[in-house]
C-alpha cells in the first residue's frame, strides 16, 4: 500500500587476485593466478565470479642440446589457460523495476498515479565467462636481430550476456 519510493544507487565492483610465479634455472617457468570479482549487477547468489588462469613455458635455448646452435638467441615454448569475466550489462537487471506513469488515472474519483514495469527481473543472470587457451613459440635469431612469435589460440564464451527474444504476449520482447 502507498506510493513506491525511488532509490538512486550506483553499481559496485570488488576485485581480488593472487598470483604465484615460479622459475627454475630460467628454463622452466610457471605462473598461476586466481581472480575473484563481485558485482552488484547480479543477484546475491550470483554476485561473485572466480576466474583462474595459468601458464607454463619451457625455454629450450637454455638446454644443453640447443646451445650448439649459436644462431638461436632465444627459443621458448608456451602453454596457457585462462578465464575472464564480463559484467557489462545494465544495473540491477535481476530486480523488477517500475516507472511512474506520467498520466494518472481516476480511481474512486481520486487521481491516482500509475506505475509500469520497465524490465523483467532475471535473478539467474551471472558472470559471462571467456575461456582462452593458447600455445605459442617465441624465437629470436642472430643475436636477437630477427624475432618471431607464433601463437595458436581458442576462445570460448559461456553464459553470454545478451538480450534474448521472448514471446511478446507477456508484454516484453526481450
Amino acid at each position: 500500500p502507498g506510493f513506491p519510493t525511488s532509490l538512486d544507487v550506483s553499481s559496485r565492483l570488488n576485485s581480488f587476485f593472487s598470483r604465484i610465479n615460479y622459475a627454475y634455472k630460467d628454463k622452466y617457468l610457471a605462473t598461476f593466478t586466481v581472480r575473484a570479482d563481485g558485482s552488484s549487477k547480479f543477484a546475491p547468489a550470483n554476485r561473485w565470479g572466480y576466474f583462474p588462469s595459468g601458464s607454463v613455458a619451457w625455454r629450450l635455448s637454455q638446454e644443453d642440446f640447443m646451445k650448439k646452435l649459436d644462431f638461436i638467441s632465444d627459443m621458448k615454448l608456451r602453454l596457457s589457460y585462462g578465464e575472464s569475466g564480463n559484467n557489462r550489462i545494465g544495473d540491477f537487471l535481476y530486480m523488477q523495476s517500475f516507472l511512474s506513469n506520467t498520466y494518472p488515472y481516476g480511481l474512486n474519483e481520486v487521481m491516482t498515479p500509475g506505475y509500469v514495469v520497465t524490465q523483467l527481473a532475471n535473478v539467474n543472470l551471472k558472470w559471462e565467462r571467456t575461456i582462452s587457451k593458447n600455445a605459442g613459440l617465441d624465437l629470436s635469431l642472430f643475436r636477437n636481430r630477427v624475432q618471431l612469435t607464433v601463437d595458436a589460440y581458442q576462445n570460448d564464451v559461456k553464459d553470454l550476456l545478451i538480450n534474448r527474444v521472448i514471446a511478446p504476449t507477456n508484454g516484453f520482447s526481450s
